[in-house]
């Protein structure tokens, strides 16, 4: 018999359900914002199937972060024009 070998993508999924159990523990106004990081999470998923990594769940964090900095590089920017 052969090996079943989970798919990245499956692997993603059982990572954000875990994720997700946490969000449900968190306060309303907590949950809003974890609900929404997790989801820009989603536009990173063909990066993080692409890199093949049995750490998925360290790929999701570079993800968030990753979507961090670039809010941060846009603040940085406006702030700028406006100091300027």
């Amino acid at each position: 018999m052969g090996h079943t070998v989970t798919s990245q993508r499956h692997m993603i999924d059982i990572v954000l359900s875990e994720l997700a159990s946490y969000g449900k523990a968190l306060r309303k106004e907590d949950r809003r914002v974890y609900e929404d990081m997790l989801k820009e999470t989603m536009e990173y998923v063909g990066a993080i199937s692409y890199t093949s990594s049995i750490d998925v769940w360290a790929m999701i964090l570079l993800s968030i972060l990753l979507q961090q900095q670039k809010r941060i590089k846009e603040l940085e920017q406006k702030y700028e024009g406006v100091v300027d």
